[in-house]
């Protein structure tokens, strides 16, 4: 849940960088704008948010499946209680 909640957030958030690296001793990231995609140069502090945001997106994926896992065995272990269910019979 804590990780649908990052993910969340760091949608909301105004930017248009991913894969942040270091490249010849300068913070690069590639920039998705349209008509300006590319890699630039970025500062310190830009190139750990960046990695920051990615890595936040990485924990929601496994944090969905699990959710996802989850959901399937509850709702299995529902449909089978039901199945014993016994009919209440014609006592004559």
């Amino acid at each position: 849940m804590g990780g649908v909640a990052l993910l969340v957030f760091s949608t909301q958030q105004e930017t248009n960088l991913q894969s942040a690296e270091i490249r010849d001793g300068r913070y690069v990231a590639f920039d998705t704008t349209p008509h300006a995609r590319g890699v630039v140069e970025v500062s310190r502090r830009r190139y750990e948010d960046v990695l920051e945001s990615d890595q936040r997106t990485m924990l929601a994926i496994p944090g969905l499946l699990c959710l996802g896992g989850a959901y399937a065995a509850l709702t299995a272990g529902e449909l089978r209680r039901a199945d014993r269910t016994v009919a209440p019979t014609d006592a004559t």
